[in-house]
């Protein structure tokens, strides 16, 4: 499972909801650059990608690969603007529960063997 996110209380706290809620691994990137090394070089299962990054921009190339990839992720942000192409990925608002984030992984994931969500 990857996490991007550029707030480092967010990340933390998505790392911990989803060590708790069973994922075994999970891999953090709080850039562009991380992300997209981790998504070439990684068997991932899902992701939440923090859809606008405030230093390196927005999470589309990343969502981008995923989709080549065949993986399921979520964006997850403070504004409901999703660039067009992507509007049928789950978009989880923050502030949010970590229930909510959960469940959305789970739906996104549904249907496939995912040792981490």
């Amino acid at each position: 499972m990857l996490v991007l996110e550029d707030e480092a209380l967010i990340l933390l706290d998505l790392e911990q909801t989803l060590t708790d809620a069973g994922v075994e691994t999970v891999l953090v990137a709080d850039t562009n650059d991380d992300a997209l090394a981790i998504v070439d070089g990684a068997a991932l299962d899902a992701a939440i990608l923090d859809l606008n990054l405030a230093r390196g921009g927005w999470s589309y190339g990343e969502a981008r690969r995923l989709q080549q990839k065949g993986v399921p992720f979520v964006f997850s942000s403070g504004t409901n603007d999703v660039a067009e192409g992507f509007e049928s990925v789950p978009l989880v608002l923050k502030p949010f529960s970590a229930e909510h984030m959960v469940n959305t992984l789970r739906d996104v994931c549904s249907g496939r063997r995912v040792e981490a969500a």
